[in-house]
């Protein structure tokens, strides 16, 4: 993710599919033919992730075609279907231009300079851009400061903005942790509203200053803090904390975190291996030590819900947040954004348990016995 700047250079054009032409290279890890560049008018472009789900979104098919065709029958084939062009925009902010999302030139784009002149005069803020999108955080109309489970925290709402025409602009509704500065945002279908921005040639710059200017979801952060509330009742399961662990281990390994935080107060050991993944264990105790089991896999998914580790909802939510507003790489911040968005918008496995087993050591005694666990036993799913 960078900071979006007026400094960064944007082109679409117009082409028919087939005059797209693929240049490949093997893999030398397991010798299978990749795509290198992609030649759009004889000049060689990187081609995003972006780039294909949009075709293939746009034309109906998916990269299993290639198995079996060549890229140059597969797009010959299209064209002779569809007559039309597409429209491509291009990054061009590196030596190598960047293809991002294939659209249909029919529909609305939203101008990258046109949408940072708003953003700015709307004071919008953390405005950063990655992969085709620019992302803002902004202050609603009625919000003001509210305390959950003795944190004080206010309103915002994020708005991601396609500038390469594919998909609309989606709007989330989001909670600032006022003392380390986490922004969490509901990432999730039940925090989310969608901006049409109208046909063809249409200017959707009105549309978006009318969201930014009204934006208001009483009821949408009523439910919210509701959730934030409920996650502070609730013993994180194992099986909750297992799924975090994995998406953290993987986005250690994709490069996804830093060692260091990129702003914010919070400084954990950065002399660990992964002082992020050491910081999560410190939270949620050796769970198989607790448990006295040498591979937690031994336990199915359904018993796993139905196990608590030390910690609740809320402290997993703050230290997610935490990584994410402070640690993440753009796609690691989405993802782990993700996770906590679809926590917080379904139920939490264990929810409510806080309230009868005020002590994590009662709870764990009355979770072990009851799932016939002492420590010893051989686990049979």
């Amino acid at each position: 993710m960078v900071a979006a700047t007026n400094d960064m250079k944007f082109e679409h054009k117009y082409i028919p599919v087939n005059a797209l032409r693929v240049k490949t290279k093997v893999n030398e890890r397991n010798g299978r033919v990749e795509v290198d560049r992609v030649m759009v008018n004889d000049e060689p472009m990187e081609a995003s992730d972006r780039f294909w789900t949009s075709l293939f979104a746009r034309f109906g098919f998916n990269g299993s075609f290639f198995k079996y065709f060549t890229h140059a029958e597969t797009f010959e084939r299209i064209s002779e279907r569809e007559r039309g062009m597409v429209r491509l925009c291009v990054e061009r902010n590196d030596d190598t231009p960047r293809l991002l999302a294939v659209s249909n030139p029919a529909k609305p784009v939203v101008g990258y300079d046109d949408l940072m002149g708003i953003l700015t005069g709307y004071r919008g803020e953390s405005i950063n851009y990655v992969n085709g999108i620019v992302e803002s955080t902004h202050a609603p109309r009625v919000g003001g400061a509210f305390s959950v489970l003795g944190d004080m925290h206010e309103n915002r709402f994020v708005m991601q903005t396609p500038i390469d025409g594919y998909g609309q602009p989606n709007l989330y509704l989001s909670m600032l942790r006022q003392v380390c500065e986490n922004g969490m945002i509901g990432l999730a279908r039940a925090f989310r509203s969608s901006l049409a921005l109208g046909k063809g040639d249409d200017n959707v710059g009105p549309s978006i200053i009318r969201a930014l200017d009204g934006f208001n979801n009483e009821d949408g952060y009523a439910a919210l803090r509701q959730r934030l509330e409920a996650a502070g009742t609730s013993w994180l399961s194992v099986f909750e904390a297992q799924q975090l662990y994995k998406q953290l281990v993987r986005l250690h390994h994709g490069g996804n975190l830093s060692r260091a935080p990129k702003s914010g107060t919070v400084k954990w050991d950065s002399k660990a291996a992964s002082p992020i993944i050491s910081e999560f264990h410190r939270l949620t105790g050796d769970i198989a030590e607790t448990y006295g089991l040498a591979n937690l896999d031994a336990l199915s998914p359904k018993r796993q819900r139905t196990l608590p580790v030390k910690c609740t909802v809320y402290d997993a939510i703050n230290f997610t947040t935490e990584v994410a507003t402070h640690y993440a790489q753009p796609e690691g911040a989405r993802r782990l954004n993700g996770f906590v968005g679809t926590m917080i918008s379904g139920e939490y496995d264990m929810e409510g348990t806080k309230d009868r087993f005020g002590e994590f050591a009662d709870f764990l005694v009355d979770a072990k016995m009851g799932s016939g666990l002492t420590g010893s036993e051989v686990i049979t799913n």
